[in-house]
């Protein structure tokens, strides 16, 4: 039976406690999820930590609220107990997309060592299509991120490294955000295209120190751009 939760770390606890819910009652995607007033009820907590707690779940795409329905399960994949309390610790505090990328950056530069051990020639060449694609949309700021997320998406994928791709899937969406954060408004730079250029390149010749090393020097000077970001938005925060 599902317990109120306690009062300290309300949220995260609420979100746990709401998976839990979702697995004792066995529910699958498309299956609508108690009422707010029923899951206030049942979790022993206030409205609004309630929605807070909601709202990460519908970030991380296990819920999605419907018109005229409410919250209507959308993943019924809630069995990895390592994931979800990185998401929730991430979504719940607002300061952390900095340390996000020093996760990100120790993660990808291993998968793509491992892609580079074990990319087949058909992966080579849907790698190349990708790249293709943000090449002809760099200008396009939307299709741009899309694509680099996509080349990045593949390269974890071709890695075969199931852990280390449920990691960086939990936090798609967190990494979507980071992305807005430091793509200029004319599109993907010049820099990022080299980039995957040489990544690509590294990986048909699988040499795995090139390609571990590329991956680092992209990611930290995003990391070094969202860093910029990070510090300008709360400095004209202070100022307002």
């Amino acid at each position: 039976m599902v317990e109120p939760v306690k009062k300290i770390n309300v949220a995260e606890q609420a979100i746990k406690k709401i998976y839990q819910l979702i697995k004792e009652r066995k529910l699958q995607i498309g299956d609508k999820l108690p009422t707010e007033r029923e899951l206030v009820k049942i979790l022993g907590i206030s409205r609004s930590s309630l929605r807070e707690s909601l709202k990460v779940l519908e970030m991380i795409g296990v819920i999605k609220v419907v018109q005229g329905r409410g919250s209507v399960l959308e993943c019924s994949n809630l069995s990895n107990s390592i994931i979800a309390p990185l998401t929730f610790s991430i979504l719940l505090n607002k300061n952390t997309f900095l340390e996000l990328f020093e996760a990100r950056k120790l993660i990808e530069v291993q998968c793509a060592g491992l892609a580079a051990e074990r990319i087949t020639t058909e992966e080579l060449e849907e790698l190349k299509e990708v790249y293709n694609l943000l090449l002809k949309n760099r200008t396009n700021r939307e299709l741009g991120i899309k694509y680099e997320l996509m080349l990045h998406e593949k390269i974890i994928t071709i890695s075969r490294n199931s852990i280390l791709e449920s990691i960086l899937s939990s936090i798609k969406r967190l990494l979507r955000e980071s992305r807005d954060a430091t793509v200029p408004s004319r599109g993907v730079t010049e820099e990022t295209i080299v980039c995957h250029k040489k990544l690509i390149a590294a990986l048909s010749e699988k040499n795995v120190n090139a390609a571990r090393k590329i991956m680092f020097e992209h990611l930290d000077k995003v990391s070094k751009r969202l860093k910029m970001s990070y510090y300008n938005s709360s400095y004209s925060s202070t100022k307002k």
